[in-house]
């Protein structure tokens, strides 16, 4: 007779979607909550990628990447007026989220890079073009302006524009090479 306990089973809530048919969701990425997430086109959420949509909606914009165990959504709401508030978090177009990177931003714009570890508080706004570098915070509420590079404790550049094609062209290849590696079942996600 075995004396293992088990833990009771539960289901996490399936959140309402709008799942782009080219989208990419791996079968051990996690969708939990119950507001609307949307994946637009091309978008990739690897293995163990989380998106919270307990306290609000998240849309994960065009050919956005969301690595393994990345969060993207509010983790808690501090008041029921932010919940019914209905502002969640939204990622622009090719903002990739690296491993273990949590997004609280109310916005993240266009070709942003979040890279391992980082942390965006709640309510957050960053700019396009910006890079938060490993295990940098940016604060509740701050907001970063166009092409700011984010590293070590709270220190800001701005970085020259100019390279924006040549990181969108890197950027797709990268999704492309995804789109083989990925193992994807929509019918899974679709509510």
């Amino acid at each position: 007779m075995s004396t293992t306990s088990r833990r009771p089973a539960f289901t996490v809530p399936k959140p309402p979607s709008s799942l782009s048919p080219t989208c990419i969701i791996a079968e051990t990425a996690s969708l939990a909550g119950t507001s609307l997430v949307t994946v637009s086109a091309n978008a990739v959420l690897q293995p163990r990628a989380k998106i919270i949509t307990t306290h609000a909606p998240v849309v994960i914009g065009e050919g956005c990447i969301v690595c393994e165990r990345a969060s993207v959504g509010l983790l808690n709401a501090e008041t029921d007026e932010e919940e019914e508030s209905g502002i969640g978090v939204i990622l622009e177009k090719n903002v990739t989220v690296e491993a273990g990177a949590v997004v609280e931003a109310k916005f993240v714009g266009e070709g942003t890079t979040i890279e391992l570890g980082a942390r965006i508080g709640k309510g957050a706004v960053l700019g396009k073009y910006c890079k938060v570098t490993p295990l940098s915070v940016i604060a509740p509420g701050e907001s970063l302006p166009d092409f700011t590079v984010a590293y070590g404790l709270s220190e800001r550049r701005i970085e020259k524009p100019g390279l924006e094609l040549l990181r969108e062209k890197v950027h797709e290849k990268h999704i492309e090479v995804l789109r083989r590696l990925v193992l994807t079942n929509l019918a899974k996600w679709k509510s």
